[in-house]
């Protein structure tokens, strides 16, 4: 499936004549459109009603033998407006095209409350964080010395138990799991698992999740090395190696591909469903930035501002129903680590 730039349009009219144009120039000589609409926005229902006797007029085209394509049509909305959706269901060659347009009424009377995304830091030190785990007044840290363990004493954390695991990797990454008093440390080229209370030594042996030497993950579908994934929708989202983000289905068939997030994302639950944390991300000596996204006919269309962050975002994992950030402070160079939630009352 393929993707289109979003088009630009100050009306509802200018907004199908943009999309029209564009579906138009999908179809092949023979085939004619056959559309239906949703409205998933706060755009009126006598409003959504215009679409689609609006886009068949412009659509419409006598040919003999016509052969019928669907031309499903989402009517959904971001922070600058409402957006038009549509999915070409062509068996050979699906794709979606997109319009944009302002409602007839100001925005924030028409337009729904965005989302917005609370962060809180949990941890910082001068050492590259991998991941953390907090539970009550205990923490693990995993960096690329190995993992600590902290109590919270009078409002502070110390660090009481410690277990050397070297990283030796210019991007490495790792990833802590703990069930009950087991811990499971993923690195890359090995895994290692303990006492969650590091009461006893570390056993690591080679392979488990990440790459030997490298700092990607392999592929659930056996299908090569991905940066990151996350499921929603039924859809499976996967960060590759050629820095786009692609879409497949519950078959493993891929069904398109966006480019503008970086290789970092995770699925949310909050505020009523799912939705994806995307971190944009520029080069080492820049900030970065977490956005939240909802999936529309396989295009992603914004939900929240972005929210800004005090250098790049080098670990981005999910956490209960938030997610986990780590980010390098360009002023101090320090390493942060910052849970991220989602704020429903907006």
């Amino acid at each position: 499936m393929f993707f289109c730039l979003l088009a630009g349009a100050e009306t509802l009219d200018d907004a199908v004549a943009a999309l029209a144009k564009k579906i138009a120039a999908r179809l092949g000589p023979l085939q004619v459109a056959r559309v239906t609409t949703r409205n998933s926005s706060s755009l009126s229902a006598t409003e959504a009603a215009k679409v689609q006797p609006a886009l068949n007029r412009a659509l419409q085209r006598r040919v003999r033998e016509p052969k019928s394509v669907d031309i499903a049509v989402t009517i959904s909305e971001n922070l600058r407006g409402y957006i038009l959706v549509a999915e070409i269901k062509r068996e050979n060659e699906p794709a979606v095209e997109m319009a944009e347009f302002r409602p007839a009424i100001p925005a924030a009377v028409a337009a729904r409350a965005a989302f917005a995304i609370e962060s809180k830091m949990v941890w910082e030190q001068d050492a590259p964080i991998l991941d953390v785990s907090t539970s009550g007044d205990q923490m693990l840290v995993l960096d690329t010395g190995g993992v600590s363990l902290y109590g919270r004493n009078s409002g502070k954390w110390e660090r009481t138990a410690a277990a050397p695991i070297p990283v030796n990797l210019r991007d490495p990454r790792g990833r802590l799991e703990v069930a009950g008093d087991t811990l499971t440390v993923h690195l890359p080229g090995m895994t290692c698992s303990g006492s969650a209370k590091l009461a006893s030594s570390i056993h690591c042996e080679d392979g488990g999740r990440f790459t030997a030497a490298r700092n990607t993950l392999a592929a659930h579908d056996g299908g090569g090395e991905i940066f990151s994934s996350t499921e929603i929708g039924g859809d499976t989202l996967v960060s590759e190696l050629d820095g786009r983000t692609h879409i497949y289905d519950a078959a493993h068939a891929q069904q398109g591909a966006f480019d503008g997030w970086g290789s970092d994302f995770v699925a949310l639950a909050g505020c009523g469903g799912r939705h994806i944390l995307a971190a944009a991300t520029g080069d080492r000596h820049s900030a970065d930035s977490v956005t939240l996204y909802d999936l529309v006919n396989r295009a992603p269309v914004q939900v929240s501002d972005p929210l800004e962050l005090a250098g790049p975002v080098t670990a981005l994992w999910p956490a209960g129903d938030g997610a986990l950030a780590v980010v390098q402070n360009l002023s101090t160079g320090k390493y942060a680590a910052y849970n991220l939630a989602l704020d429903c009352g907006r």
